[in-house]
């Protein structure tokens, strides 16, 4: 019980830092100015903001910054660059161009040149489980989720892969935590097919991916594909599936594949209405490395909705 309040009291903390840092992002915030507002020591709250988000304190309110600036970049193309660096706390252009350059791989003027909204992280936000009654139970740690998503783009390319049909997340029967394993494990066997007939050797490529084509959708039902990039030679056994360029949403998760349906319907119900974003429809995109453990606690994958912004 003492374990539990403390953990409580940690996570609640954190929050207000939270909070503190988003409402002040246009000021040159310090560890000291911060580490006052949580009650901790500079230490004590750069070890347990680490431990609570898996981020670094100082880290995140630079990206912060600079997404925000690279965001003011591409909705104003009057604003100098030196007002917008100064807007978000930087002394000078000169050091905010290059930290814009280390975290972007570009500069400012580049960027706003470019057009293509890119590498911009959001604010962390905590997700509790839509079964969990985080009123009524005593509140752990281990039930809530810190999550910080980004906007991504990324080019056209082409994938091979194995398709079939599932009831969606928010489908009247949502069957897709059954059929998509299935997909997945018949995708493997036509690979593996393939790899015999042309005598070729175990080669798998980096990452996997699991495509929800809502354009597609028909009687309730959409198609989904268990695929992965191709180069110039399709297997025989795989059907091409091509995914045109896309500006997107990329919600991280952690943790067993079950856990992940919380995390979606916060991103459709709760994050998207206030984003300033629309979902299009398109490809959506699961993203795995091709060893992923569905249910392991330390699996990493992606989940990438297109989008498109209000502004654009």
């Amino acid at each position: 019980m003492v374990r539990c309040s403390v953990q409580s009291a940690q996570f609640t903390r954190i929050e207000k830092v939270l909070e503190f840092i988003h409402h002040h992002l246009f000021l040159p915030l310090s560890l000291d100015d911060i580490a006052q507002k949580s009650c901790w020591s500079r230490w004590q709250l750069q070890r347990v903001f680490t431990a609570k988000t898996g981020v670094n304190v100082a880290q995140y309110i630079r990206e912060l910054k600079l997404s925000g600036a690279a965001e003011s970049l591409l909705d104003s193309s009057t604003d100098r660059v030196l007002d917008v660096a100064l807007a978000f706390g930087f002394n000078s252009e000169i050091s905010f161009s290059r930290s814009f350059k280390q975290f972007f791989g570009c500069s400012p003027r580049e960027y706003r040149k470019r057009g293509i909204r890119t590498g911009l992280r959001q604010p962390i936000t905590f997700i509790a489980p839509s079964s969990t009654n985080v009123q009524a139970l005593p509140l752990k740690i281990g039930d809530h989720d810190f999550t910080q998503i980004r906007i991504e783009y990324k080019p056209a390319f082409c994938l091979a892969g194995y398709q079939g049909e599932i009831g969606g997340l928010f489908s009247s029967q949502p069957d897709f935590q059954q059929l998509v394993p299935t997909i997945w494990h018949e995708f493997e066997r036509l690979k593996s097919q393939d790899s015999i007939s042309n005598g070729a050797g175990n080669t798998t490529p980096a990452l996997r991916y699991g495509v929800i084509d809502t354009l597609s959708l028909h009687d309730d039902r959409l198609t989904y594909w268990a695929s992965e990039e191709c180069s110039n030679n399709l297997p025989k056994n795989l059907k091409p599936l091509y995914i045109p360029d896309q500006e997107y949403v990329v919600l991280p998760h952690r943790g067993e594949i079950a856990q992940l349906k919380s995390k979606l319907e916060w991103l459709f119900s709760d994050w998207l209405p206030q984003s300033g974003y629309s979902g299009v429809d398109g490809f959506e995109l699961e993203i795995y490395s091709a060893n992923y453990q569905l249910n392991s606690p330390d699996a990493y994958m992606e989940y990438w909705l297109p989008i498109e912004n209000h502004k654009s």
